[in-house]
């Protein structure tokens, strides 16, 4: 038996269905029946679910804190990808990043001790790396950096990467891979779907730093021979692309044919709504959404090497120009 966390997720929905498509034999959890709903759309639009795929599926309702349910859930896997995690870059969303993304995989892992899981493919991010920002190029073998500052975000991603670390040293199997941003279609409401959204509206503003880029594809292809090799302990950075966040939002507008961003968000102009923003909210008229670990990311010049994994893996990087193609027309 194979479990896949977080199946409704637009990472998690791609690979179960590649992995049902296989004929095996697959157990999925979701949080709430409207995500299972848009998932089973996706199937059904995606396979005309003709062989009933999606109903394959043993589907279990559940989150990462009901560890009554979620122990449950373990019984009889062999297999897990832990795909299941909370996104968010506003300052507000910190407790509930923590506890999701770092006291959920902690309870994955103990899980997968406790029930004799064999291997454990853990879904992290470049984030979770927080390099150094003096390194031009960021690969595997670079540590996170306390002294700058970090999303929350990407202390709660690092934070669980050190409970699947802990993991390995009692004897699990772990494979953890650090995809950039997840290019990928059939979710708009979320991830870099809304990036198309945005555009299609008529997005004006772009970021000035860099952003490092790989299709979804090639996430679910790699995770899955990830899974089916004997390579254990090792993290692998994904990363086909690294690009300007402007270059990006311009290949989405000209793909869409709507007019491209093009005014620059300064590093300046982010601080300066950083302190209103951080006002109105001790003045009690927002939540907090602006950090400087969110700054720094969207100025950050950094690019990613992902180049271990053609190394490790008979696999080569899908071009990002035609998955921006394929995912506009998608949209």
């Amino acid at each position: 038996m194979i479990l896949v966390t977080g199946g409704t997720g637009m990472l998690g929905a791609h690979l179960l269905l590649n992995l049902v498509q296989n004929n095996l034999s697959i157990r999925a959890t979701y949080r709430t029946k409207s995500r299972l709903e848009e998932t089973r759309s996706f199937f059904k639009n995606t396979t005309a679910d003709k062989k009933n795929y999606f109903d394959r599926i043993q589907w279990v309702k559940t989150s990462l804190e009901d560890l009554y349910t979620l122990n449950q859930v373990f019984e009889g896997v062999e297999l897990v990808y832990h795909c299941a995690a909370k996104v968010s870059f506003a300052a507000f969303n910190k407790e509930k990043l923590y506890q999701s993304n770092a006291e959920g995989t902690a309870s994955v892992v103990n899980l997968c001790l406790k029930h004799g899981v064999k291997k454990l493919a853990y879904v992290s991010s470049i984030a979770s790396i927080g390099a150094d920002q003096s390194l031009a190029i960021v690969n595997e073998t670079h540590n996170w950096s306390s002294s700058q500052h970090h999303t929350y975000y990407a202390q709660s991603k690092y934070k669980a990467e050190l409970e699947v670390w802990r993991g390995a040293q009692e004897g699990l199997d772990v494979v953890i891979v650090n995809p950039g941003l997840i290019l990928g279609s059939h979710f708009w409401d979320r991830s870099s779907g809304t990036l198309y959204k945005m555009i299609h509206r008529g997005l004006r503003f772009h970021p000035i730093g860099n952003t490092a880029l790989v299709a979804l594809e090639d996430v679910v292809e790699v995770l899955i021979q990830l899974m089916e090799s004997t390579i254990k302990n090792q993290r692998f950075i994904l990363v086909a692309e690294n690009r300007t966040q402007k270059q990006l939002l311009e290949s989405i507008a000209s793909n869409l044919n709507k007019k491209k961003p093009s005014f620059p968000l300064h590093y300046g102009l982010l601080v300066f709504l950083f302190v209103l923003d951080k006002s109105l909210a001790l003045l009690g008229f927002k939540k907090g959404f602006l950090s400087l670990g969110l700054i720094h990311m969207l100025c950050s010049r950094q690019e990613y090497d992902g180049s271990k994994i053609t190394r490790a893996l008979p696999f080569q990087y899908r071009s990002i120009e035609d998955t921006i193609q394929k995912t506009a027309f998608a949209f």
